[in-house]
């Protein structure tokens, strides 16, 4: 039965594994989204802040995300970013977990919820419109993408944040 908790420091190498594994796959596909090891620079931070989440099977990591309540300001407006929305970034799964994606996305949508967010936030690589076409079929929707030179990432997707319990999130216990 899975899990998930919040990172902790001692986490930040299967957080890291996690996330490679995830990137080797897309790079296998000729997705060339996220370098091929992250730098703990880039993910500790969110650990420490109580940010960073990792869903455990036993004592392996299968899946990470963050969710956090500061957005992106390089992608969402001033005003949008005083919404109230939660953002979620770095989601992603060791394989082999068929819908667990969709759990942690539901999951983070209860947290936001939960923590009185009403919008669930992500933006997603430009050019991997499978990844978008997955964001919309789960409930996302599109709210534009904005393009910057020093950016590869800029789909901006939202869905409502609700406090309720799916199918996925109970075949992962994940509705505690």
């Amino acid at each position: 039965m899975t899990n998930i908790r919040r990172a902790e420091p001692s986490n930040l190498e299967a957080f890291l594994d996690v996330l490679a594994t995830a990137t080797a796959r897309l790079h296998a596909r000729g997705i060339q989204q996220w370098p091929k090891r992250f730098a703990s620079t880039k993910v500790l931070p969110d650990i420490e802040s109580g940010n960073a989440y990792i869903v455990w099977d036993g004592r392996d990591a299968v899946a990470t995300t963050i969710l956090s309540p500061n957005g992106d300001r390089d992608f969402w407006t001033p005003e949008e970013l005083s919404d109230s929305a939660y953002y979620v970034s770095k989601i992603s799964t060791a394989g082999g977990y068929g819908g667990l994606g969709s759990a942690v996305l539901d999951w983070c949508g209860r947290k936001a919820a939960q923590q009185g967010g009403e919008l669930l936030r992500l933006d997603a690589w430009r050019t991997n419109f499978d990844l978008q076409k997955y964001y919309l079929s789960q409930g996302f929707r599109h709210v534009r993408t904005v393009e910057l030179g020093h950016r590869n990432s800029g789909a901006l997707f939202e869905r409502p944040a609700r406090d309720i319990v799916t199918g996925a999130m109970l075949k992962y216990g994940l509705s505690a």
